[in-house]
């Protein structure tokens, strides 16, 4: 996004959460999936949900939103029964301007604007451009169990390991460049970080989560900076927010650096 199209798209969003000039829900039939407060899981990361308790899940074609303590950091959930044993968890936040999201039955859908979102995230109907993140989750048809794991990664991605990333120059040849990137979700962690080396040679790696409304950023390269997708909140490589509506930084992490590569400590 080019920081023209930035500001026009700061303009469209105004002070609020939906673009100016539209109804607040003009998605007929839609409407945001009901709230479910839960705690923050132990150390496994893994939230249990006894499916039949709740009626809006338990009904093919039900979904439910999974609020976090606001202090946790995490995003919420939106957890969709599309079929029999089939169950679906993606983030519950459109990525088009911040909307809580719906479910139609079949696809996850923005009640603001009719952004669609497949089973697995990806987007199969605009104004969003950006995938909904797509959590693991496994169902016991025999304890009518749901586990959802929110510190599970990216597959191809490193994991967290006592605490500590390990990311290799011989894995990651971009972290050896200056302006180099690399980015994912390592298991352990469950959320994205993005880890740069800086123009001066040192090293920065930040959350990615917006402390607005819990978005996910993504890294601009006609900025050079992160934008939170959601409602255009910008951040530096190091984290520091440089456009609201966001009024704190990113979380960031400590980096070390040796002949083999960069370890990023999470905490």
């Amino acid at each position: 996004m080019s920081s023209s199209r930035r500001d026009f798209f700061k303009k469209l969003l105004g002070t609020g959460v939906v673009v100016a000039g539209l109804p607040p829900a003009c998605a007929p039939n839609i409407d945001p999936a009901p709230v479910l407060d839960v705690p923050m899981p132990g150390e496994d990361g893994i939230v249990a949900l006894v499916v039949q308790r709740y009626p809006d899940l338990s009904r093919e074609g039900g979904a439910v939103t999974l609020r976090f303590p606001k202090e946790s950091g995490q995003e919420n959930l939106l957890v969709m029964h599309p079929t029999a044993d089939t169950y679906a968890v993606l983030s519950a936040t459109c990525t088009h301007v911040g909307c809580p999201m719906g479910f139609d039955g079949k696809e996850a859908v923005c009640p603001c604007h009719l952004s669609r979102f497949a089973l697995d995230g990806t987007v199969t109907h605009s104004p969003a451009t950006v995938p909904l993140t797509q959590y693991a989750s496994t169902y016991n048809a025999g304890t009518q169990v749901l586990s959802i794991n929110i510190l599970d990664g990216d597959p191809n991605f490193p994991a967290v390991v006592r605490g500590k990333l390990a990311l290799t120059f011989e894995e990651f040849p971009d972290l050896q460049n200056t302006g180099g990137m690399v980015s994912g979700r390592p298991r352990g962690y469950g959320k994205r970080i993005f880890v740069f080396k800086l123009e001066d040679g040192t090293y920065s790696a930040v959350d990615s989560v917006c402390p607005h409304q819990r978005c996910e950023v993504g890294f601009d390269s006609g900025l050079n900076e992160l934008l939170c997708p959601c409602h255009a909140s910008t951040f530096t490589k190091t984290g520091t927010v440089t456009q609201g509506p966001a009024t704190s930084d990113l979380k960031k992490f400590t980096v070390t650096v040796d002949a083999n590569g960069v370890v990023v400590a999470i905490t």
